[in-house]
């Protein structure tokens, strides 16, 4: 994969916890796709993923399409995120990839999906998400 605006950068703890990593990402498109590591620390007690974590990776696919579409200059805060889980995720690799749908100068508007290790879509979410500018280790608005 060619040289990205996340090169270089350090991983928010969250996402380190979820192990994410950049696969691909289109800004052209408005898409990205990303990996997690669907630990079995992550299981509820019928054995899948626990709901919450997978909403957290959906989080973690559609955020960072905010900052690649502006270069940078600008981060999307969560204003609102609508799951549908579809089927059980066992633990093992998951591929979340994600979409803007509307790119605004303050909201913007997403949809992505969820992705088992045999290819099977686990979770589908609509997002939007409120833009604030952005320096390097400023979240300030």
């Amino acid at each position: 994969m060619a040289s990205t605006l996340f090169d270089g950068l350090e991983a928010p703890p969250a996402a380190k916890l979820l192990g994410w990593k950049l696969l691909a990402l289109d800004t052209g498109a408005g898409t990205i796709k990303v990996e997690f590591d669907g630990k079995t620390a992550f299981v509820n007690s019928t054995g899948y993923i626990q709901g919450g974590f997978l909403a957290a990776m959906l989080d973690d696919t559609l955020g960072p399409i905010t900052f690649a579409m502006t270069e940078g200059k600008t981060l999307g805060r969560t204003i609102d995120l609508h799951i549908h889980y579809l089927k059980p995720a066992l633990p093992g690799r998951i591929v979340g990839l994600g979409k803007i749908t509307q790119l605004g100068r303050r909201i913007a508007y997403l949809e992505g999906h969820l992705n088992d290790q045999d290819g099977n879509v686990v979770a589908r979410a609509t997002s939007s998400a409120m833009m604030f500018g952005y320096k390097h280790g400023n979240t300030s608005t």
